[in-house]
């Protein structure tokens, strides 16, 4: 490089760290405004009166909700609900695997996927199979 080329790029160099100076400064003066604008607003929420005691009623709507949910959850009857309704799954589940088992061998036996009722409709139906999980033993057997 030459005198003239070596001076181009120190000039060059000088006014991109002048550049990069000026950007740097307005980057901080940006966020110490913006620091001082968000304290602002947090201000302004937290010394509104109205918005305090909308909170508050919130919160002991919010207390009076979870606490009636919770006795209504402890009664008598719901829990008689919640032991029927486990009982009703149970059931249900039973009779969904006994039903698989009975349309995998009626596909097996007519290779149709449908079966008619005595209403003279006909049920469509999908076979659908498992993989279970390998009863005890080690993981190589």
């Amino acid at each position: 490089m030459d005198s003239t080329q070596t001076s181009a790029v120190q000039d060059t160099l000088s006014a991109l760290q002048a550049l990069l100076e000026r950007q740097a400064l307005r980057v901080d003066e940006l966020r110490k405004q913006l620091r001082m604008v968000s304290e602002g607003m947090k201000s302004i929420l937290e010394n509104d009166v109205e918005l305090t005691e909308a909170v508050q009623v919130a919160d002991q709507a919010t207390k009076k909700l979870k606490e009636r949910k919770k006795n209504l959850t402890q009664s008598p009857e719901f829990r008689q609900q919640q032991a029927k309704s486990g009982e009703l799954k149970d059931e249900l589940k039973e009779l969904e695997e006994s039903l698989n088992t009975h349309l995998l061998s009626y596909y097996q036996q007519t290779g149709v996927k449908t079966f008619d009722t005595s209403d003279g409709e006909q049920r469509e139906f999908r076979l659908i199979a498992k993989v279970l999980p390998k009863k005890g033993g080690s993981k190589h057997e």
